[in-house]
């Protein structure tokens, strides 16, 4: 298929940053292809939640385990994976959204994989956040013949319920002071491995530079966010805020998602100026609660019309100024530590994730949330429960949907309309 057929008229009320961001990601993918795929240049497969600026700091191409996961869900060939999954003997509640990239690995078909499947890397790296990740990993090593380096984080002992008012400069009580010390340990650990496997030396002055402009990075994200908070109409759709956001923040540390963020936050408050909304029938304001649904991503627009419902928040809308920010002062490894020792647990896991929730259905002005909890993906489905209970008490509405963020075998898109249009009906203009 030409790249002219390809080509898609761009939703209502699109961003003009929004090409840009899809863009950079292409440049970004088309750069790695060439140096990783042919050029054999050593490269790393990482965790999502795994500290990715040492790589970027090596100069080392990095790409995420969800990353591909998504690349696969978004080009409908997650049902072909899953079903092999399913040939191949692997218990159907092994978690989707980790499992998919390491099927596709075993399918051993370039011609099927998207751009030709992903090279034998020179690392595997993971964080054990349950009672699987360690084993899908060391099977897709042993599929790749690859090393692998597990980050293995301690319990929280202490929890501070709103973790994300001490997050940017009071982390060192935040998470506890035993807790970073190991974690630095193992950091160092994993640079003294990255360097054997790659041949190269860290810079930890180059490291302390993408630090701060995260840092900067997050403080532009922060303005865009508290503009589409408080303005009426939104004036940012939701499939927008995750295409601008998460390529700032695969590409984090860079000048380009500082500059990048500059033009997000510049081109909203121009909106918010001029009074520009996505939905001009603006009735309700909803949440989106969970890993997103990225097969299908216009389904957060279905609503608007109907019933003048407009999906305004997600997790990916502001995690990056939450959670990444991280302001220090000589150790920028401490302050990496800090900021991937409770990534995990922040956007999954109760009290962390149901607090800070809480606190967005009130800055947005929410009148109801819609939580997808992933059938089969105990990690993403830990806390969603205890979560929708805590969201519920709080007087917010809550619709839980099962389904998986990759597999569209599990999706049926008019049901689901109906569901959330029910929902809507029902739940918050029946309360009104």
């Amino acid at each position: 298929m030409s790249a002219k057929t390809e080509e898609r008229p761009a939703p209502p009320g699109q961003m003009d940053v929004t090409p840009l961001a899809k863009a950079r990601q292409k440049s970004w993918f088309t750069e790695f292809r060439r140096r990783a795929m042919d050029e054999g240049e050593p490269y790393v497969i990482a965790a999502a939640v795994s500290p990715h600026e040492i790589f970027h700091a090596l100069d080392v191409p990095l790409v995420t385990n969800t990353w591909y996961s998504s690349i696969i869900s978004a080009k409908r060939l997650s049902p072909h994976y899953f079903d092999l999954m399913d040939r191949l003997g692997y218990h159907e509640d092994l978690p989707r959204y980790l499992s998919l990239p390491m099927i596709s690995t075993l399918d051993d078909d370039p011609e099927r994989a998207p751009y030709g499947g992903l090279p034998r890397p020179a690392l595997i790296l993971d964080r054990l956040r349950g009672d699987y990740a360690q084993r899908i990993t060391t099977e897709w090593a042993r599929a790749f013949d690859c090393p692998k380096f597990f980050l293995d984080v301690p319990v929280q002992r202490h929890l501070i319920p709103d973790w994300w008012r001490h997050a940017q400069t009071d982390w060192e009580t935040l998470y506890g002071t035993e807790r970073l010390d190991y974690h630095v340990e193992q950091i160092e650990a994993l640079i003294d491995t990255a360097e054997t496997v790659t041949g190269r030396r860290l810079d930890r002055d180059v490291l302390t530079e993408e630090m701060h402009r995260i840092n900067r990075a997050g403080e532009l994200l922060a303005e865009a966010r508290d503009l589409i908070a408080t303005s009426r109409p939104c004036p940012v759709a939701l499939p927008d805020q995750l295409t601008n956001v998460m390529a700032a923040t695969w590409n984090r540390g860079s000048q380009w998602s500082v500059d990048h963020m500059q033009a997000y936050r510049d081109e909203i408050a121009n909106r918010v100026e001029d009074g520009y909304g996505i939905c001009s029938g603006e009735k309700h304001r909803l949440l989106w609660i969970n890993t997103g649904l990225w097969f299908n991503t216009a389904f957060y627009r279905a609503f608007e019309e109907s019933h003048g419902a407009v999906f305004v928040w997600s997790m990916y809308s502001n995690y990056f100024s939450d959670g990444y920010r991280k302001y220090f002062e000589g150790d920028s490894l401490r302050a990496l530590a800090a900021r991937s020792i409770s990534m995990n647990e922040q956007l999954h896991l109760p009290p962390w994730m149901a607090g800070w929730i809480e606190q967005q259905a009130r800055d947005f002005g929410a009148s109801g949330a819609v939580m997808l909890t992933p059938v089969g993906d105990r990690l993403s489905a830990y806390g969603t429960r205890a979560c929708k209970r805590a969201l519920e008490a709080a007087g917010l509405p809550v619709l839980e949907l099962s389904a998986s963020m990759v597999d569209a075998r599990l999706w049926d898109n008019d049901a689901m309309i109906a569901k959330v249009g029910d929902f809507i009906e029902t739940r918050i203009e029946g309360q009104a």
